[in-house]
């Protein structure tokens, strides 16, 4: 079954694994910053992009940000438009990037 990717569904998994890395609540969109708003660190990206990347991989999509990419991420949006710029159907698998 083909899994189709927009920013609304990257950005919610994205606000879920930072909620869940940062324990946060509250509201969270595109436009909430990493470090000034979240108080996280490289770290802390860098899980929450993993955790991201699980997920894609289980709809059949892989991920692979350059290490540039991920540093010039400042907010919530930001890294959604990076995860869909970077985000590869995997066709062995049969999912969808839209």
């Amino acid at each position: 079954m083909a899994s189709h990717l927009d920013h609304d569904v990257v950005l919610g998994l994205l606000t879920g694994h930072a909620r869940s890395v940062l324990v946060r609540e509250g509201a969270l969109d595109a436009s909430t910053r990493f470090e000034e708003d979240l108080r996280a660190d490289s770290l802390d990206l860098v899980e929450i992009i993993e955790g991201v990347e699980r997920d894609l991989n289980a709809r059949g999509v892989d991920l692979d940000l350059p290490d540039d990419t991920l540093l010039a991420v400042r907010t919530l949006g930001d890294a959604a438009d990076a995860v869909l710029a970077h985000a590869r159907t995997n066709k062995v698998r049969g999912g969808g990037v839209r």
